[in-house]
C-alpha cells in the first residue's frame, strides 16, 4: 500500500486550485462570488462540499461556483490515481470558508478531505482576498420581474 503521507499536500493542492485564476466565471474569481454572495446574504461561514456539489447554506449554490466543483474532485482522483492509492481511497472532500473581518474582502478557507480509514488530511488555512470591484450576485424579486419583461412592455413604460 502506498504511504499515506504522499497525499498530505492535497487538501492545499484543492484550496490553491479553487481560488486560482483558472477559476474564473463572467464577472470574477472564485473568491469574489464566494465573498459577494456570502456578503449579499449574510453568511459568515460556508461549507462547499465538492464530492457531492453542495454548499452549505444552500442559498449559496449557485451556478459559478458549483461549476468549478467537478475539477476538484478530479484533481484528488488524479493525484490518487498517480501515487498509486486506489480511485476510492477519498471518499469526501469539502472546504470550510469564514468571511474575513467586516469592511475587508478576504475569506478564510481549509480543505479537509477525508480517507476510507476514517482519516480526515486537513491543509492549512489559507487567506484568500477578493479582488474584484463588489457586484451583484442576486437580483431582487423587482429586478428579476424587471428582466422578464418583454422588450415591446420595455419601451411602451419608457413613454409612461
Amino acid at each position: 500500500m502506498p504511504k499515506i503521507n504522499r497525499l498530505k499536500g492535497l487538501p492545499n493542492t484543492i484550496t490553491q486550485q479553487f481560488f486560482s485564476t483558472t477559476f474564473y466565471y463572467s464577472k470574477g474569481y472564485m473568491a469574489d462570488w464566494v465573498f459577494n454572495a456570502a456578503s449579499e446574504k449574510n453568511v459568515s461561514e460556508l461549507t462547499i462540499n465538492f464530492w457531492n456539489n453542495t454548499i452549505t447554506p444552500n442559498e449559496l449554490e449557485i451556478k459559478p461556483i458549483l461549476s468549478h466543483l467537478p475539477r476538484l474532485k478530479e484533481t484528488v482522483h488524479k493525484t490518487l490515481k498517480s501515487q498509486n492509492f486506489e480511485s476510492n481511497f477519498i471518499t469526501s472532500g469539502f472546504m470550510k470558508i469564514k468571511m474575513g473581518k467586516t469592511g475587508y474582502r478576504y475569506l478564510y478557507c481549509k480543505t479537509i478531505l477525508i480517507d476510507k480509514n476514517g482519516t480526515e488530511h486537513i491543509g492549512k488555512e489559507y487567506t484568500e482576498s477578493a479582488y474584484e470591484d463588489g457586484f451583484k450576485v442576486f437580483r431582487t424579486k423587482k429586478e428579476y420581474s424587471e428582466s422578464n419583461k418583454s422588450f415591446l412592455e420595455r419601451i411602451k413604460n419608457l413613454f409612461k
